[in-house]
């Protein structure tokens, strides 16, 4: 299972500016759309109906269908369960599960339409300003539990190795220097050297040179994401004599994400490990704050009375990313408190997120309602990731960028929606989606590429439920509400990894078998839109 990428997690980030790859470009390319109301209730299958300010993401051809101006707000409340329990036989045994809300804005936006008087040919044009959230980042999950074998100490101690203490107590900016995890975790006290030989506060040095685990300990993973991606629309749109209506969108996304991810470690009660060891804890945290620009254009037909045809198309999207990171240890042994926090270091990049193509086809029943589907077509393939200045000075991406190429194939979304109306001022709404995974193959430790099987891609695939209610005043207001339940993939995260040193270079040693938590999410979005029509 770790070989797919939402089973992918390394958390010994040993990571300093320029170690972005194949999986910070999907985690920045990726959408999961929100917007108003209507258009989740209906599972965002709107590139063919148009009308509403959330179907513009999909078409911005639907702002010409409307024949009246609009305004809307829409508040939105996201809920995220995760239940994770380590999946091996010693380490986070409990199973616990976490749920965290997030209020937002999913939807907001204002809509003109110029009504031109001709009875034939160009008879209306819009124009909007419309945001919309194309991505929630928002989790969090807890894993908790004992272990005999293992220790985070330990990976820390086996990072060091090869090192001397004075390049541990050196510049985190200096010349062939560990990890910075590494580095933290010696100033911070975490680890030690012991007759030449770097330990954790959690190991033993025996006479025969051998470190192992005293004892058993307690252990705790935490890691926290929140955040959003949003698109700012400005929109232009063309009805051509109510059967056939074009639109554009230019789009700047502005990209919002916090992770934030802790590992500790304490003694059990009753257990003597020799150095008065209490407890030991790691952070680090990394903000990217980005925005970038594309384009879209689309059109909606409708070649017979009650069907209604439509497709677009969205240039990629340059996004420059802005990251920060960080880190902080701290360790309580000896009867002495320690702690140590890394320098907060910057760097910037350029993601190129993939073009998308989307078509769909809705079919009006007379006033009683309505039904469609889309299909969203997009090609991880041609991510890239590039530097925000000169290559040559900054990092080299083209590494990263095979990986795209090699490992990333293309995403096919299909988007169902239902809206039926018993009353003219009521409507009931039903929408179903069905996303498949962006990974298709796998790097083994030889280098060698492999494709993933086909449960494996199966365990990828993301779907969603969604309902919604709306009502329409006689005058100009209406109030759309919707609640949407999406079924994530499973995520599998090695906390800490051991390493060995050879010729200078540190290795991952898969000799050494450390945990594995496996996490089950769950996200509820619920959405109210307010609205008016002028």
């Amino acid at each position: 299972m770790k070989r797919i990428l939402a089973a992918v997690f390394l958390s010994a980030m040993a990571l300093q500016a320029g170690a972005q790859d194949w999986r910070d470009a999907l985690n920045i390319s990726e959408n999961d759309y929100l917007g108003t109301a209507r258009s989740v209730g209906m599972g965002n299958a709107m590139t063919a109906v148009g009308g509403d300010l959330g179907s513009l993401t999909f078409n911005p051809a639907g702002s010409a269908v409307a024949s009246y101006s609009q305004f809307t707000i829409t508040p939105g409340l996201s809920i995220s369960t995760v239940t994770a329990q380590g999946t091996l036989s010693d380490g986070f045994q409990d199973k616990i599960r976490t749920r965290n809300n997030r209020m937002g804005m999913p939807n907001f936006g204002a809509m003109m339409v110029y009504d031109t008087r001709n009875k034939r040919g160009l008879k209306r044009i819009s124009f909007g300003i419309v945001g919309n959230v194309t991505r929630d980042y928002t989790n969090k999950l807890r894993a908790t539990g004992t272990n005999g074998s293992s220790s985070v100490a330990g990976s820390l101690a086996s990072q060091a190795d090869g090192y001397d203490p004075s390049v541990l107590d050196g510049s985190f900016y200096g010349s062939n220097i560990p990890s910075w995890e590494t580095m933290v975790g010696w100033q911070s006290g975490i680890i030690e050297q012991l007759d030449g030989n770097y330990v954790g506060l959690t190991e033993s040095l025996l006479d025969n040179g051998k470190i192992v685990l005293t004892d058993k300990i307690g252990q705790y993973y935490g890691l926290d994401r929140k955040g959003s991606k949003y698109d700012l629309l400005m929109n232009f749109g063309m009805d051509f004599n109510d059967k056939f209506y074009f639109g554009a969108n230019l789009g700047i996304t502005s990209l919002n994400y916090r992770n934030d991810e802790t590992r500790s470690e304490e003694a059990l009660a009753g257990i003597d490990y020799g150095n008065d060891f209490k407890s030991l804890r790691i952070r680090s945290s990394y903000r990217d704050d980005g925005s970038g620009l594309y384009a879209k254009i689309g059109f909606i037909a409708r070649p017979v009375t009650g069907l209604r045809i439509g497709a677009a198309i969205q240039t990629p999207t340059l996004i420059t990313v802005h990251e920060t990171y960080q880190l902080d240890g701290s360790s309580l042994a000896y009867g002495e408190q320690m702690s140590k926090s890394s320098p907060v270091d910057e760097w910037s990049y350029n993601v190129i997120a993939p073009w998308r193509a989307n078509v769909g086809i809705a079919y009006t029943i007379g006033q009683f309602g309505l039904v469609s589907a889309d299909y969203e077509y997009t090609d991880f393939r041609s991510m890239r990731l590039r530097a925000a200045y000169d290559d040559d000075y900054y990092y080299d991406f083209g590494g990263s960028n095979e990986d795209i190429k090699d490992l990333c194939g293309p995403v096919h979304a299909i988007r169902l929606g239902a809206e039926i109306k018993p009353d003219p001022a009521l409507a009931l709404r039903v929408g179903y989606n069905l996303t498949t995974g962006a990974q298709q193959n796998w790097i083994d430790d030889d280098g060698r590429i492999g494709s993933l099987s086909q449960d494996e891609r199966k365990d990828q695939l993301r779907s969603a439920v969604s309902f919604g209610i709306g009502y329409s005043s006689p005058r100009s207001f209406f109030v759309d509400a919707a609640v949407r339940f999406q079924y994530l993939p499973s995520e599998y995260f090695t906390p800490y990894w051991y390493y060995y040193n050879e010729g200078g270079q540190s290795y991952v040693d898969n000799s050494v078998v450390t945990p594995e938590v496996g996490a089950q999410s769950a996200l509820c979005n619920a959405l109210l839109t307010l609205g008016w029509r002028f």
